[in-house]
């Protein structure tokens, strides 16, 4: 016995995608959690087969099978107790996972990635299982105690009715793409805010990162199940937001990846390996003009260039031939290489020391600081000779040694 299912219209269409988009945003905040929680709501829409007895989940079924999408969970392959319950605990464990700097660093070189595609499954999923069957939009609480009072015999009608009409395929796949893009840029703002607050030498800070985060997580489920347009309109301000403040927060974060992390990543599963010479992310285009590269990594500047925003990083040009270059990659894919003598005669005293944490390259003044990941520390020589910087040694041993030669003119 199946319901008959009534024509899909555009009203009732704009409806289930605008659901679509609030999920996907909520899904941008946790993945995961969001993934549990579509597998526990399915599982409950499904409470006529796991409990068939119960009169409390029957009654959430019929309330669930009301709401647009969410009422399409309970078609998804996790929509069952057990799935529920995997994903509770996967959730449970990746909360506990980025609540602490060290095992943050290492998840967001790894198993984050895997939670970053998982969440885009599962919102691609919910936009394409209408295009194939416009029954689970008009699904009611069939399998419910009552569904006798609401199911009608009309199979021949309902059977007909697997595929879409044509409106239904133009707005999921307008959707669709709508969403990755706003569910990535989201995402990316979330996560990079949670790398930032490892990198920063700040006791407990990512634990209240994502007590917030799940506040803000649980929040927007609660309010997308309870209030559908509100959500949706939060949904839309939160996507703008994610939008703004991704390049922002997309350069700060590689600051703090390629200066505080990577040289720990390194140090735990490369230790005996050297560094790579060309960075992976090296932009395509600098490539293309100079081809013969021997070194190519970021440097970040954090004041005293101009046109240059803090943190944001230059790249250091070797070629073969021992010419050296800064080159900033500006948008649009296009590069600038900037005019090195023009920084030496701006700032002829400033020296590249070797400290602790990084290297930097700066004046006493304090007005002109570039800062290096320790991860290229074996070039610093290179960098000093190709640039026409003097290098001195690091902080520690410097002062070391002006602590010993002071002590020894006063005769201590």
């Amino acid at each position: 016995m199946f319901l008959a299912a009534a024509p899909m219209t555009v009203g009732k269409s704009i409806s289930y995608y605008t659901g679509i988009f609030s999920t996907a945003v909520t899904a941008s905040v946790n993945p995961t959690a969001t993934m549990a929680a579509l597998s526990t709501l399915g599982a409950l829409e499904n409470a006529a087969k796991y409990s068939p007895d119960s009169a409390f989940f029957n009654s959430v079924a019929d309330t669930l099978n009301g709401i647009p999408v969410v009422n399409t969970a309970a078609e998804l392959p996790i929509a069952n107790p057990y799935a529920a319950v995997f994903l509770t605990i996967v959730a449970a464990i990746m909360i506990i996972l980025h609540s602490f700097a060290e095992s943050k660093i290492v998840s967001q070189a790894t198993i984050d990635k895997l939670d970053k595609f998982s969440g885009w499954i599962g919102v691609t999923a919910l936009s394409l299982m209408p295009m194939f069957t416009t029954e689970s939009l008009e699904k009611t609480a069939r399998t419910s105690k009552n569904a006798a009072a609401i199911v009608s015999l009309h199979t021949e009608s309902a059977s007909a009715s697997s595929g879409a009409p044509w409106y239904v395929w133009v707005i999921g796949i307008i959707t669709l793409i709508i969403a990755s893009v706003v569910y990535f840029c989201c995402y990316s703002c979330v996560d990079n805010i949670g790398t930032i607050c490892a990198a920063i030498p700040v006791k407990g800070l990512n634990i209240v990162e994502q007590i917030v985060k799940a506040i803000v997580h649980a929040g927007m489920i609660l309010l997308q199940l309870t209030f559908p347009v509100l959500s949706f309109i939060f949904s839309i301000i939160f996507a703008i937001l994610g939008i703004l403040l991704f390049r922002v927060l997309a350069r700060i974060s590689f600051y703090y990846k390629e200066v505080y992390i990577r040289p720990i990543l390194h140090l735990l599963f490369r230790k005996d390996k050297p560094v790579d010479k060309l960075h992976k992310k090296l932009p395509r285009k600098i490539r293309k003009c100079f081809k013969d590269i021997e070194l190519g990594f970021p440097v970040f500047v954090i004041k005293g260039v101009r046109k240059v925003k803090s943190r944001a990083p230059l790249w250091f040009v070797k070629e073969t031939n021992g010419d050296c270059r800064l080159i900033q990659k500006k948008s649009w894919g296009r590069i600038q290489e900037l005019q090195v003598n023009e920084i030496r005669e701006a700032n002829p005293n400033a020296v590249l020391v070797s400290c602790r944490r990084f290297t930097e390259l700066k004046s006493p003044d304090k007005k002109f600081d570039i800062v290096i990941g320790n991860s290229y520390k074996p070039y610093i020589e290179d960098i000093g000779k190709g640039l026409g910087f003097p290098v001195k040694l690091e902080a520690s041993e410097e002062t070391d040694s002006v602590k010993i030669q002071a002590a020894l003119q006063s005769g201590k």
